[in-house]
C-alpha cells in the first residue's frame, strides 16, 4: 500500500512492459488513477521470470515513475500473474441439509464451501483463487444465492485456479528484491475481465481475450461468474518476430512497423505506400511489400485466434456466448483484428478498454493498460470484501500474500520431513 490508506498500488509485470498504477478509492467506490509509470520490461518471457535481476530493475523503474507522478511512496502492491503454468479444476461438492424445515443457513453454505476447497493438489502447485461457479439445490443448477431456500441437498461447483510454485516464487522474489511487499497476487485474466467487461456481458456470456506481448489470456464468463480460463503462451511479440524475419529487418523496426502500419484489412495497401523505411534495404516494389506484410501479420493472427478457438471448443463453451468476444491488451490495437475475430469465431467482437474507472485518458483509453487498471478494481473489491464469487477467509486475506505463501511452503516442507 502507498502511504495513505485510500490508495491502492498495482503492478502488471508483462513480457514487454511493466506498468505500475496508483489508484485512489473515491467515496462512491469508483477508482481514480492518480498516477502511473510504464517502462520496458526485461527479464520476462511469456509471463515467466527468466532473469530476476533484469525483472527487478524493470519493476523498480516502473514504480519510480509512478511515485514521481503522484509524490507517493509505494511499499506494497497487488501483482498480476499469468503464464502457461496456470491451470484450473472444477470441484463439485454436495451437502445434505438437516436444519428444521430444510432451510439453508449461512453455516451450511460456509461448511459446504469449506469442504469443496479440500482438493488434492500436488505440493508443486499453489491455489491462487477459488471462485464459486454455481450452487445447486435438489439438482436444480445455476442457483446464485441459496441462503434461505429450502432443500434436501445443497451443492456447489467451484473453479479452483492454481499455478506452479517455482514460477510464482520467481515473481515473488523479483518484487521483493524491489522492496515491494506483495498484498496479493491476482490472475491477470481476472483483472482484465474486471476492467473491460460490462455486467451484462458477464451475465449473458462472453469471451475475453487479453493479447499481450508474450501471452494471450483467455477468460469466459457466464451468469456473472468466470467459468473458464487459459493462458496461451503466444502474443504480439511472435507477430513482430515474423515481420522481422519476413522483411529481414531488426526486431525494433519490425515492432514500429507493426504498431504504426500493420492492418488485417485487405484494403489497407494504400496506407502502406506512405511508410518511410529510411535506409532499410527492402523491396522497391511497394505493392509486393504491402502484400508480404499483410500476409505475415494476417497468417500469424489467424493462427493465434484459431488456437484459442480450438481450446474453447474442446471444453464445449463456444455455442453459449451470446455477447461475443471482447479483445484487449496491446495487440488488440491492431487494425482489423475485431473483424478477423468475428469471421473466425462467427460472433461479434469489440475492443475492450477499462470501464467504470477514472484517470488520465492515455491510461484508461488504451487497452494495453487494461490489466493494470483491472488489478486496481479487483484489489479494491478484495480489500472491501465486495462479492466476487470468491471464497476466502477474511482474516487470511488481511495478511500479505508473501506471508500466506511462506506458510504454504513451510507446510509442504514439514510434510516432506515427516515422509
Amino acid at each position: 500500500m502507498p502511504a495513505r490508506g485510500d490508495y491502492i498500488a498495482a503492478i502488471d509485470i508483462g513480457t514487454t512492459k511493466v506498468s505500475t498504477f496508483i489508484g485512489f478509492v473515491k467515496k462512491n467506490n469508483v477508482i481514480e488513477i492518480k498516477g502511473y509509470g510504464t517502462t520496458e520490461c526485461r527479464g520476462m518471457k511469456k509471463g515467466l521470470v527468466v532473469d530476476i535481476n533484469e525483472a527487478t530493475k524493470s519493476i523498480l523503474n516502473s514504480v519510480s515513475l509512478a511515485e514521481k507522478s503522484t509524490n507517493l511512496f509505494i511499499d506494497s502492491a497487488y501483482i498480476g500473474l499469468t503464464g502457461k503454468h496456470i491451470s484450473f479444476l472444477n470441484n463439485w461438492t454436495e451437502l445434505n441439509i438437516s436444519s428444521p424445515g430444510k432451510i439453508i443457513r449461512k453455516s451450511d453454505i460456509d461448511r459446504l464451501i469449506s469442504n469443496a476447497n479440500k482438493v488434492n493438489l500436488s505440493s508443486e502447485h499453489y491455489i491462487l483463487h477459488t471462485l464459486i461457479k454455481q450452487f445447486s439445490i435438489d439438482d436444480e443448477k445455476e442457483i446464485m444465492d441459496p441462503l434461505g431456500l429450502s432443500t434436501d441437498k445443497l451443492a456447489v461447483e467451484l473453479l479452483i485456479i492454481y499455478g506452479s510454485i517455482t514460477p510464482i516464487k520467481n515473481v515473488i522474489n523479483s518484487v521483493k528484491a524491489a522492496n515491494i511487499e506483495i498484498e496479493d497476487i491476482i490472475l491477470e485474466a481476472l483483472a482484465s475481465g474486471e476492467a473491460v467487461l460490462t455486467p451484462e456481458e458477464k451475465s449473458s456470456g462472453v469471451i475475453m481475450l487479453d493479447i499481450g506481448g508474450g501471452t494471450t489470456d483467455v477468460a469466459i464468463y457466464r451468469n456473472k461468474k468466470m467459468i473458464f480460463t487459459y493462458c496461451l503462451p503466444v502474443g504480439g511479440d511472435l507477430i513482430t518476430n515474423d515481420i522481422s524475419i519476413g522483411l529481414n529487418i531488426p526486431f525494433a523496426k519490425a515492432e514500429e512497423i507493426k504498431k504504426k502500419f500493420a492492418n488485417l484489412d485487405h484494403n489497407f495497401y494504400e496506407t502502406l505506400n506512405k511508410i518511410n523505411m529510411g535506409d532499410l534495404k527492402l523491396d522497391k516494389n511497394k505493392a509486393a511489400l504491402n502484400i508480404r506484410l499483410y500476409s505475415i501479420v494476417s497468417d500469424r493472427v489467424k493462427e493465434l485466434l484459431s488456437l484459442v478457438k480450438e481450446k474453447i471448443e474442446a471444453y464445449g463453451f463456444l455455442n453459449a456466448i451470446p455477447c461475443g468476444i471482447v479483445i484487449t491488451g496491446g495487440t488488440s490495437n491492431l487494425k482489423g483484428i475485431n473483424a478477423l475475430s468475428e469471421s473466425i469465431f462467427n460472433m461479434p467482437a469489440r475492443t475492450g478498454i477499462p470501464v467504470d474507472i477514472e484517470g488520465p485518458s492515455e491510461a484508461i483509453s488504451n487497452p494495453a493498460y487494461s490489466t493494470a487498471a483491472g488489478l486496481l478494481k479487483y484489489a479494491n473489491q478484495i480489500k472491501n470484501f465486495i462479492d466476487l464469487g470468491q471464497f476466502g477467509d477474511r482474516k487470511q486475506k488481511s495478511r500479505s500474500f508473501a506471508g500466506r505463501f511462506r506458510d504454504f511452503i513451510l507446510k509442504v516442507l514439514r510434510s516432506s520431513n515427516l515422509d
